[in-house]
């Protein structure tokens, strides 16, 4: 891309493009009516593989926007917005409607419906009320279409655990740049939008490309390749952590410890950040040299194993793991009814997954403990249940979980084998005929999970996560909401007593809203009411409503609110923090996404696909608007502990603890 003009200087004339451009071209589109559009590097349009590509700027910025919208409308005040952003000429509209004649002379584009001609509609550039549509019989003539087609089925191949397909996908999807999105094309503020978008999906699929190649056991291919990335973008986690991967594979140790010290010291250095905690955990784990950093699936020219015999002793009870469910559980009736549909219903077929998701605090494991055991007759081969941190902050290493699954079905540790794949092998042996209920709870990584999934159709694997498991093949995601307002105030009953909460019905309800309606906050509140039964509920609701003290409140008797919230927010990347920690410092002022992009100094695109992240983190909340931009703000609780370590100091002075900022 170009840089950016905007202004009436740069208005050109209305009759930009040269006649003999417009007898030349119109002269090599007689015989051959398909367009082909590039927009993966510089513009390029062809038909009959003659180039055609007008050469006037705002003419190919004009070009580029009903491309990037083709079949769809293009409004009038978009090409406006998009050549002279605010300072549009008295002349705009008639300079823009010069502009379109001009396309159509140039590429002989009716202004009718599509006709056909031996069995092909044609190309049209139509009017519309309000604007215009560059119609095209086949999307995929575009450049851009295709590569976002190629992208999408890589996706649905890796998904698949087709991964040299994918692979292969990614490639033939990258193959079709030629430098930069729209290269010599002047943009203005829509295009730019586009191109950036396009830009950091090229981004996403060479990363999925390298996860793939990875997967495939071609680390000492993409070494060279990973280092210029890294090289390129020294503060970029996920090349980083993929150039370790590959190092340590190829017998590297040494250097893959390297380039963690040479990232963490980038971050600090610039961004003043650690690393994200899966950083951290994949530098742990090297230190370790623990196995789960083995090849995840064995490669084409590895033979394959038998499959591991497992030894159950005779007699050996079902297993039956869920975890006892809270006397004071409140709520989640509709939630509770999906889950036990979709693990028994009717349309239940097959392994069914699902992911519980949701903010911390939320109650997910009490949640799934629940819903669980109203499902466990319908898997009488057992129920398993695993923490998959092990009860500590870092995650517990694969095969220790399969050894702790293997284990709780009769076999002996030392018949498990050392390789995580081949102890996956053995578990899914065991399941194949039988009908078990697999509950993974405090998942980070989608790598793990698909070694511990069972492979019986009749069972059932529910794997609950902070962040969504999307990756996991067939997973239907179940997000839990905050408690509504009633189920908040009864929690509190639960706790406190229905006599004191009934004499002071507004301050319970206001102590709710203090709360987020966020049960374990609501718990913390209700324990510290429980152990001062002279308090009144209003003397609480005083001490909450100021914010510097807020979370002092939320913790007590071992319901650390601020804990929870500070691991969730030290999970994120230094790209996401920054736009998280912007957006929380409007004071829970609703923003858009332009707005949320003017404070950050990043581009639309880049801040939509990191408030998405968030939005699927369950850190941000979006409101969608009728008709117009959604907006995006942080819930209170969140947004102070995102702050504690700019507004929030007195606050952490008078707690002793250290601020998570």
């Amino acid at each position: 891309m170009q840089n950016r003009q905007s202004g009436a200087a740069a208005v050109q004339p209305l009759l930009s493009l040269p006649q003999n451009e417009v007898t030349e071209a119109a002269a090599h589109v007689e015989g051959d009516r398909t367009l082909q559009l590039g927009l993966l590097g510089p513009l390029s349009l062809s038909r009959g593989g003659k180039q055609i590509t007008p050469s006037a700027p705002k003419l190919r910025q004009v070009l580029s926007l009903l491309a990037v919208q083709a079949n769809s409308v293009t409004r009038v005040d978009q090409l406006v917005e998009e050549l002279w952003e605010e300072c549009p000429p008295p002349s705009a509209l008639t300079t823009v409607q010069t502009y379109i004649y001009q396309l159509r002379k140039l590429l002989r584009l009716d202004d009718r419906p599509a006709q056909v001609s031996n069995g092909h509609a044609e190309p049209t550039l139509l009017s519309h009320p309000g604007g215009y549509i560059l119609a095209l019989p086949d999307l995929d003539d575009i450049d851009a279409n295709r590569f976002e087609a190629l992208a999408r089925r890589g996706r649905q191949e890796l998904l698949a655990q087709r991964t040299s397909a994918a692979s292969e996908t990614f490639r033939d999807a990258l193959t079709l740049w030629r430098g930069g999105c729209l290269d010599d094309v002047s943009t203005g503020p829509l295009l730019y939008s586009h191109a950036t978008r396009l830009e950091e999906l090229r981004r996403t699929v060479l990363a999925l490309r390298i996860e793939a190649d990875l997967q495939l056991g071609r680390h000492q291919e993409i070494v060279g390749e990973l280092t210029s990335l890294v090289n390129a973008e020294p503060t970029r986690e996920d090349f980083s952590a993929k150039l370790m991967i590959a190092l340590y594979r190829s017998g590297r140790r040494a250097d893959a410890l390297g380039v963690y010290q040479r990232i963490r010291a980038s971050l600090v250095d610039e961004l003043g950040l650690d690393p994200a905690q899966e950083l951290q955990r994949l530098h742990q784990l090297m230190l370790e040299a623990d196995p789960e950093l083995d090849l995840p699936e064995l490669t084409s020219a590895q033979p394959a194993p038998a499959t591991p015999v497992l030894t159950v002793h005779s007699g050996h009870p079902a297993p039956a793991q869920l975890p006892a469910e809270i006397p004071d559980f409140v709520g989640r009736r509709r939630e509770t009814d999906q889950f036990v549909r979709l693990l028994t219903g009717p349309d239940a077929h097959g392994l069914q997954v699902v992911n519980v998701v949701g903010r911390p605090g939320i109650g997910k494991s009490a949640f799934v403990t629940r819903a669980a055991r109203a499902v466990r007759a319908h898997f009488p081969d057992g129920q398993l249940y695993v923490d998959l941190t092990g009860g500590d902050v870092r995650p517990m290493p694969t095969r220790h979980v399969l050894v702790r699954m293997l284990k709780a079905i009769g076999a002996d540790e030392s018949d498990v084998p050392h390789s995580v794949a081949e102890a996956a092998l053995m578990f899914r042996s065991w399941t194949a005929d039988r009908r078990l209920l697999v509950v993974l709870d405090k998942a980070t990584t989608v790598d793990a999970l698909r070694h511990l999934a069972p492979s019986g159709s009749g069972s059932a694997l529910v794997v609950v996560s902070r962040t969504p498991m999307d990756a996991l093949s067939g997973a239907v995601r179940l997000r839990l909401p905050v408690l509504s307002l009633v189920e908040s105030v009864q929690l509190l009953a639960n706790t406190v007593g229905e006599q004191r909460v009934s004499q002071e019905l507004d301050a319970a309800e206001r102590l709710a809203e203090l709360s987020d309606r966020l049960p374990l906050a609501l718990r913390a509140v209700g324990a510290k009411l429980a152990a001062r039964p002279g308090w009144y509920l209003s003397r609480m609701v005083a001490r909450m409503v100021d914010e510097s003290n807020r979370m002092n409140e939320l913790s007590y008797a071992g319901f650390d609110v601020h804990g929870r919230l500070a691991e969730a927010y030290q999970t994120l990347s230094a790209r996401q923090r920054w736009v998280f920690r912007r957006l929380a410092a409007a004071d829970g002022e609703p923003l858009t996404t332009t707005e949320v992009a003017e404070r950050v100094t990043m581009s639309v695109a880049a801040v939509e696909t990191v408030l998405d992240e968030l939005v699927d983190a369950d850190l941000v909340e979006e409101i969608a608007a009728d008709g117009g931009e959604p907006r995006h703000h942080v819930p209170a609780l969140i947004r102070l502990v995102a702050l504690s370590g700019v507004l929030g100091t007195t606050w952490w002075r008078n707690t002793g603890q250290r601020s998570p900022g």
